[in-house]
């Protein structure tokens, strides 16, 4: 069920023309690369400081991962990421970034039109060159949105950007395997939802929980457009094997935080076994994280 309350976001009122240009050729290099035959990753962080780490390392075009974005406050699987807190964060990343910039704003459940609407129109006008979309959200957690709510979502989501003057690129997420149990064949809803949400105007359908070569091959001959996966786990296949699968990126979704996490819990855990600090070597310098955020 969609609610019918409406969050209160501020958009841009004007943007600069030439900010405005160098945003269209942001979103024009993005949608090329989506269509390109070669895959490209797409790291997903969930603050400033990471998205500039990121980019420091060489990547040229980040993501947000909501639920990333959710550990980060405490809230638990059960929790609605608010989205007002989802496009205070990317507003965040964004300003005075010139890494492109997409902005995953969850599932649609619960949002109204107006509100998913005002959401990509504030973070499109704060400089973001894409936006996600789900039909759930949390891995899974909150069911699944029906096709017509997630269609008329992601119309809205289009509507949104064209009002900012932005052709930004629109992704819908499906969960279709992420639903446990399925209620119907996970591969059969998963190709049903991207005729549908391809026809109601998204650029590119990604699809969590997948990273398994022969889906992602088996899934590629059925979507007629942009494919996006999810690679979460390890072991998993290689960029040029997903490629040559057919998947158009690859996103690391919460892959990043919980490898930071881990490792960090490993250094605290060595330090209290220890009481050594050998494992502190690697640390990025105060000035180094300070230069970033310049």
């Amino acid at each position: 069920m969609i609610s019918n309350h409406v969050a209160d976001f501020d958009s841009a009122s004007g943007i600069d023309e030439n900010a405005l240009k160098d945003q269209k050729e942001k979103v024009r290099r993005f949608r090329k690369r989506l269509q390109a035959r070669e895959a490209f990753i797409l790291p997903e962080v969930w603050d400033v400081i990471s998205a500039r780490v990121i980019a420091d390392a060489g990547f040229d075009i980040i993501g947000i991962s909501p639920v990333s974005v959710a550990w980060s406050r405490g809230l638990l699987p059960a929790d609605r990421v608010p989205l007002d807190t989802l496009v205070e964060t990317a507003k965040s990343v964004a300003s005075n970034f010139s890494v492109p910039v997409n902005a995953d704003l969850e599932g649609v459940i619960g949002r109204s039109m107006e509100e998913i609407g005002r959401a990509v129109n504030a973070v499109v006008s704060a400089g973001c060159v894409g936006v996600t979309i789900g039909d759930g959200g949390r891995g899974g957690q909150h069911g699944m949105a029906s096709m017509h709510d997630m269609t008329a979502a992601i119309k809205a989501a289009k509507a949104a950007a064209l009002e900012t003057r932005i052709p930004a690129v629109v992704t819908a997420r499906t969960e279709a395997f992420l639903l446990e149990p399925p209620p119907y064949s996970p591969f059969e809803t998963a190709v049903e939802r991207a005729e549908a949400y391809f026809a109601a105007g998204a650029d590119c359908i990604a699809v969590p929980g997948v990273q398994h070569i022969q889906i992602v091959e088996r899934l590629s001959a059925h979507v007629d457009g942009p494919l996006q996966i999810n690679v979460a786990l390890t072991p998993a296949p290689d960029l040029k094997a997903l490629s040559r699968a057919g998947a158009s990126s690859v996103v690391l979704g919460t892959a990043l935080i919980r490898s930071l996490l881990g490792n960090l819990r490993l250094k605290a855990e060595e330090i209290l076994a220890f009481g050594q600090f050998n494992n502190l070597d690697k640390a990025i310098s105060a000035d180094a994280l300070n230069d970033l955020l310049r």
